[in-house]
């Protein structure tokens, strides 16, 4: 599909829409720049804040999305309450929808390690729950308007496709500019003895970009899991790959969120080393998307914990 990305609308349209949805005008709105995906307004009503999100392509949808908050509510995972929703509005010609804030901060405000580490427990345990709904297909949720309230779907019929779509791509660009040829050809080597492993698993949701930014805390409890413009089908152990990749940038939380994911799912030995392979697929995709932006600490994070899970991985497989 082609995705066209309109422009941002103006503000009076998106000051318009919210009054529709609130039924008054007694609301302050700001955008919020951080989104990347969407664009993102907060909004103040009546002493709560509401988050408006609009989708800018062209032929897709918030539905699916709507339908993946409506399941893991029903499942008691703490993720924003939908409170409006439209396929395509009119006035603004894009997909919109508006929630309910999780209170609080993204746990990378935790100023106490204890806390932290508490929080991180019961957000395995969320993740551990959203991990078992299940996905036709792999890759990127589909979101056009014909997929809302059918069975999740994903872009492809083969997780082995995705797996190495970029990857060759990925590790000859690295080869250029990041490592030497020995260390990606030890990434290679690693994750194609890997790949049977890293497919034995059907589909299932993934957050897709969980990391300390997507947990929420307040007055030190966990309050909800955020942002799921990036979910997909995949094995039930890539999030944990994920946040295992990310991890350490502030504070080192992996060990406690499997904790509390083993409370719900208890994970084998095999699924610490496919973890490990997804930790270190997931860093040389992450590196080779971002490898031509402004260097910074995020690829510095990303170099040295690839070499770590390669490291760790050579001792296992």
């Amino acid at each position: 599909m082609l995705l066209i990305k309109k422009d941002a609308p103006h503000i009076d349209l998106v000051k318009q829409l919210v009054s529709d949805c609130l039924n008054s005008k007694a609301f302050m709105l700001e955008r919020v720049l951080s989104g990347v995906s969407t664009y993102v307004y907060r909004v103040h009503f009546d002493g709560n804040i509401f988050y408006l999100r609009i989708l800018p392509e062209h032929n897709l949808s918030f539905g699916v999305e709507v339908h993946v908050h409506s399941l893991l509510r029903e499942k008691e995972v703490q993720v924003p309450e939908v409170i409006y929703f439209e396929h395509h509005n009119e006035a603004i010609g894009m997909s919109v929808m508006l929630v309910k804030e999780i209170h609080g901060s993204s746990v990378e405000a935790c100023s106490s390690m204890n806390e932290y580490e508490g929080i991180l427990f019961e957000a395995g345990k969320q993740i551990a729950i959203l991990n078992k709904v299940k996905v036709d297909g792999f890759g990127p949720i589909k979101r056009g308007k014909e997929e809302y309230g059918i069975a999740l779907r994903g872009e492809k019929n083969s997780l082995h496709d995705y797996i190495y779509e970029y990857l060759d791509e990925d590790l000859f660009l690295l080869s250029e500019n990041v490592f030497n040829k020995n260390v990606t050809s030890r990434i290679k080597s690693t994750l194609n003895t890997g790949t049977a492993q890293m497919l034995s698993h059907q589909s299932y949701l993934s957050h897709g970009d969980f990391d300390d930014s997507h947990i929420f805390f307040h007055n030190g409890k966990f309050t909800g899991i955020i942002d799921f413009g990036e979910i997909e089908g995949n094995s039930p152990l890539y999030d944990l790959g994920h946040y295992k990749m990310h991890d350490g940038r502030r504070y080192a939380g992996y060990h406690s969120l499997v904790k509390g994911y083993n409370e719900v799912k208890a994970l084998t030995y095999d699924d610490q080393i496919e973890i490990d392979l997804w930790a270190l697929w997931i860093g040389v995709r992450r590196l080779g998307i971002v490898l031509n932006r402004t260097w910074g600490s995020y690829h510095e994070h990303l170099i040295k914990m690839v070499n770590i899970q390669l490291d760790i991985l050579s001792k296992k497989l």
